[in-house]
C-alpha cells in the first residue's frame, strides 16, 4: 500500500460533466484534524471565506474592483491563503484551467512562544529603602 503526504501531491482535478467552476479544499491541523472557523483567502480575486466545521472550503466566485461577484477565471495562476488565531498562516499556489479544481489539504502549525527567562536581582541586600514594599499596607485607626 502506497501512502502519500499531502505536501507531495499537487491539486487534483475533477472533470465534471457539467459547467461548475470552483476550488475546494480542507484545513487541518497538523494531527489531520478539521481546523473549523479558518479564514480562506484567494488572490486575485477578493475573496474571503470561513471553513465549515469539518475545514472544508469552496470558492466559485471572484470579486471584481467594485466589490461585485465575476465569474471565476479560467486559465489563472491563484493563491490561496488558509488563517486562524493561533496557528500560523499557511499558503499554497496553482493553476486553475477550468470545472471542479479539490486542492489537497493545507495543514496548520500551532503557533508557539520562546519564553526565556531573565536573569533578575533577587538578593534583598540589593535593595536597601525598604519603605516601598509590594504588599498592601494598612494604616488604620
Amino acid at each position: 500500500m502506497l501512502l502519500l503526504t499531502p505536501l507531495l501531491l499537487g491539486p487534483l482535478y475533477l472533470s465534471t460533466g457539467c459547467a461548475t467552476h470552483r476550488i475546494t479544499g480542507q484545513v487541518v491541523d497538523r494531527n489531520g484534524a478539521p481546523v473549523e472557523r479558518a479564514v480562506v483567502s484567494l488572490e486575485p480575486g477578493g475573496v474571503q471565506i470561513v471553513t465549515d466545521s469539518e475545514g472544508y472550503w469552496e470558492i466559485d466566485y471572484l470579486r471584481d474592483e467594485k466589490g461585485d461577484r465575476i465569474r471565476l477565471d479560467k486559465r489563472a495562476d491563484y493563491q490561496v491563503e488558509a488563517f486562524k488565531v493561533g496557528y500560523q498562516p499557511r499558503d499554497t499556489e496553482f493553476y486553475y484551467k477550468r470545472g471542479e479544481l479539490l486542492t489537497q489539504p493545507m495543514v496548520l502549525r500551532e503557533d508557539s512562544i520562546r519564553v526565556v527567562p531573565e536573569e533578575l536581582e533577587l538578593d534583598p541586600d540589593a535593595f536597601p529603602d525598604r519603605t516601598h514594599s509590594s504588599g498592601a499596607n494598612y494604616e488604620g485607626e
